[in-house]
């Protein structure tokens, strides 16, 4: 948060003074929506950012999987959706693990069961974009559902959707 933010000297915006700057950032890059609902995208898109760098890397295929995630079940517009998912990359690359947390903990205080479900099912599909669900994105995923609240079996289910592009479950050479 800016010290001009702090003093109530900055521009307003829909975020909370205790937000992340990560998600206010994201959230400035929302405006026209209700304040509720663009906390919500925001969240959404940070969590999704986050997941297509947890191997250090993002692929293109990726950045195209939150986009597409963003304009069919977060309802943005396709090219609005594509610059939020570029803000909510260099947001995550940015900020990480400091805000990693409080996001997901955002996510948490402001969605149902049923969006946090859609929300891992979305983690899985970016991760699997490029064909392959490295173990730290895995990992990644599971500590989002943890600080979201989402059962370990429930995960476990959608996991299993994406089986065969599992690092952790793919054979190696010698085993085909």
């Amino acid at each position: 948060m800016s010290l001009l933010r702090f003093l109530g000297l900055g521009p307003a915006s829909a975020s909370s003074p205790n937000e992340p700057e990560s998600l206010a950032e994201l959230i400035r890059q929302l405006e026209g929506l209700p304040p509720a609902e663009a906390r919500f995208v925001a969240a959404f898109a940070y969590l999704l950012a986050r997941i297509a760098g947890a191997d250090l890397r993002t692929h293109e295929v990726e950045r195209h999987a939150i986009t597409d995630r963003l304009a069919t079940l977060a309802g943005v517009d396709p090219e609005r959706a594509g610059l939020l998912a570029d803000a909510a990359l260099r947001a995550a690359g940015d900020h990480g693990a400091s805000d990693d947390h409080l996001v997901a903990r955002t996510f948490r205080d402001i969605s149902g069961a049923e969006e946090r479900l859609r929300l891992i099912r979305c983690l899985y599909a970016v991760a699997a974009a490029d064909e392959h669900v490295s173990t730290r994105e895995d990992n990644e995923i599971f500590e989002v559902a943890t600080a979201i609240g989402v059962p370990r079996q429930d995960v476990l289910a959608l996991r299993s959707e994406h089986r065969e592009r599992l690092g952790a479950l793919r054979a190696l050479p010698g085993e085909r």
